[in-house]
């Protein structure tokens, strides 16, 4: 079966930035790595450097004193690092240059005196890390949910850095017919916008679409979402065991995707997996 890859499928500059610091860090330290929270979203990547000796941690409190403590790619909430800091602990900073964006301009903005709207996962990392950084009231949109009201003249809206650009215009629409002044300050990191664009090109020109990435990765969920309204039959899968032959019945091409925190080794997995499937 013919296979075309998504010209940006796997890790994004500022991924493999992080991971490469990590990975310099514990062949340097004598005395333990740990990352406070996942380094990035997907499974098979954590668990190959905790083979290497890199653990994770929810929070700092968790950590024992001489242990180097990596921030990971999607930041870290203020309060964290601040704790980090007054124990005394080594912190290695492998927040994304495009993730401390959004995280100055809340600090900033909400500083002018502007309630500050995220267009994101209220649960995800680095949107819980933004909306730390905000010194006055803040409010999460859920991409595709209800905009709820605000009681505030003037409203600064920021995305996540992996939100889909049409989500983000629709909230800053809405909240413009309601409020006096809204500043739309667009945080969504190129490298997505480029991505979604290959992979909505991609699924045009293909019989099915497969999307590598781990299940919690805001990002590769994106993707299969936006794959999937020009392409049905397209499936998000973390590596080339979940493959199914049947899905691809009939068909002679595939696209094959991948997030931004999908390690090259598992795209190029899955990619030898649907080679040897019969067209």
């Amino acid at each position: 079966m013919e296979v075309r890859i998504a010209k940006t499928a796997g890790f994004c500059w500022g991924v493999r930035r992080t991971v490469d610091r990590v990975m310099e860090v514990a062949g340097a330290a004598s005395n333990p790595v740990v990352t406070l929270g996942p380094i990035i979203h997907n499974p098979q990547a954590v668990e190959r450097m905790r083979a290497q000796g890199v653990g994770t941690v929810q929070a700092v409190a968790e950590v024992e004193r001489g242990t180097t403590v990596v921030v990971r790619t999607h930041g870290a909430i203020r309060s964290e690092l601040q704790a980090a800091k007054e124990r005394g602990l080594s912190v290695v900073d492998g927040t994304c240059p495009y993730v401390k964006y959004p995280q100055a301009m809340a600090r900033r903005l909400s500083g002018e005196g502007y309630h500050v709207v995220v267009v994101g996962d209220a649960a995800h990392a680095e949107v819980k890390g933004v909306l730390s950084y905000a010194e006055g009231p803040c409010t999460v949109v859920k991409p595709g949910g209800p905009i709820p009201e605000i009681d505030a003249k003037r409203v600064a809206v920021l995305a996540q850095t992996t939100c889909i650009g049409a989500e983000f215009e629709r909230v800053v629409g809405a909240l413009a017919l309601r409020h006096r002044e809204v500043r739309a300050v667009n945080t969504i990191c190129n490298d997505t916008d480029e991505r979604q664009a290959d992979a909505r090109q991609l699924a045009s020109e293909v019989d099915a679409v497969v999307v590598v990435g781990g299940k919690n990765s805001a990002n590769t969920r994106h993707l299969a979402e936006l794959c999937r309204q020009i392409q049905p039959r397209t499936w998000h899968v973390e590596t080339e065991e979940e493959l199914q032959p049947g899905w691809f019945e009939g068909c002679k091409v595939v696209g094959l995707s991948a997030g931004a925190s999908t390690p090259d080794w598992v795209v190029e997995g899955v990619a030898a997996r649907l080679r040897s499937l019969p067209a």
